[in-house]
């Protein structure tokens, strides 16, 4: 969420340029717009005070004024109607990223219910060919009885003596077989 208030004071301290940018160019242009001092009297003269601007002079400046302030301030309503939008749009997509969320969790958490449910029954259908294969049967004898396939039972035995090893057991046996086959390799 602050990721959120942090971009919109962003686009707030970028927006409030404009109207900034907006006042100065307006200043600038009211001082252009008054008449320059001239002395066409010389340096030698002492200075005199020139009448002041006429009040119809005035009462235009005030005009300009008052209007620039008018369309500041209709600058700030509709930047102010943008960022209101904007983080509207925004609050709603942040509402539909924490429903997403929601529901990939529900769905991870029945995944793993599921997961586990499915590891119970293989468990419990391999625990038959364990039983019939500690009892001295064959794969063959064991496919045969429970109606399933010899590489099927095979498959499962295997998995289970597998399983029955340590790992660090495993990773000698696999080190094992490719020095025996790099050695066979070398004499032939």
């Amino acid at each position: 969420m602050s990721v959120a208030i942090q971009s919109i004071l962003d686009l707030l301290e970028a927006h409030w340029l404009v109207p900034l940018g907006i006042v100065l160019l307006a200043t600038f242009l009211v001082l252009r717009r008054r008449p320059r001092r001239r002395d066409d009297a010389g340096p030698a003269e002492s200075p005199q005070r020139q009448p002041a601007p006429a009040v119809s002079e005035q009462q235009r400046l005030r005009r300009d004024l008052e209007s620039l302030l008018v369309e500041l301030q209709e600058l700030a309503r509709k930047i102010s109607a943008q960022i209101d939008t904007r983080f509207a749009k925004l609050e709603a997509v942040i509402r539909d990223a924490d429903r997403r969320i929601a529901t990939l969790d529900r769905l991870n958490r029945e995944f793993q219910e599921h997961a586990a449910k499915r590891n119970r029954d293989d468990d419990v259908r391999h625990q038959v060919v364990y039983e019939l294969a500690d009892a001295g049967k064959t794969p063959v004898e064991i496919a045969r009885e429970l109606g399933r396939t010899t590489g099927e039972i095979e498959l499962i035995m295997n998995l289970r003596s597998r399983a029955d090893k340590p790992a660090t057991t495993r990773k000698k046996t696999k080190k094992k077989t490719r020095r025996k086959r790099s050695t066979s390799a070398d004499k032939s």
